[in-house]
């Protein structure tokens, strides 16, 4: 059976009004589909967390082309790769990730990713698609805001 890529993905927010920080990017998996002949499209599922402070929310895996989006990503990391047959249990993982509905947290989609990674990791049977070499500081240094 082939196997199915997965990533993170972030893509820029643009910088704060009033101080010109970069804001943090937002950060979501995108697994690749195959049915790509051309190169130039890119199907596959997204999964990431929706929303702002006090009302995210995870809708659950969704259709994506990823060479159509707005903005276009700006960073990929490959973190692993899946059999086609467990793209349900990505699904039923990230869904169990804990949601902070602070409205005065600094916790976002980068939280959330990262914890759905390490619980990948975690799966009885040795993890579910996620390199063993990666964890949450190895991803973080290298998706970081530049």
């Amino acid at each position: 059976m082939a196997k199915l890529p997965i990533y993170l993905v972030t893509y820029d927010r643009g910088t704060y009004d009033l101080t010109g920080q970069t804001r943090p990017y937002h950060w979501s998996y995108f697994i690749q589909l195959p049915g790509s002949s051309t190169g130039q499209q890119r199907p596959g599922i997204a999964h990431q967390l929706r929303g702002m402070p006090g009302s995210f929310h995870y809708p659950g895996p969704e259709a994506l082309d990823l060479s159509k989006t707005l903005p276009a990503p700006n960073q990929e990391l490959e973190i692993g790769e899946i059999d086609a047959d467990e793209l349900d249990r990505v699904h039923e993982i990230l869904a169990m990730v804990s949601i902070d509905l602070g409205e005065s947290t600094k916790w976002n989609c980068q939280n959330w990713s990262l914890e759905g990674l390490e619980r990948m990791k975690r799966v009885e049977g040795g993890g579910i698609g996620v390199y063993s070499h990666l964890d949450a500081k190895i991803v973080r240094d290298w998706l970081k805001e530049r």
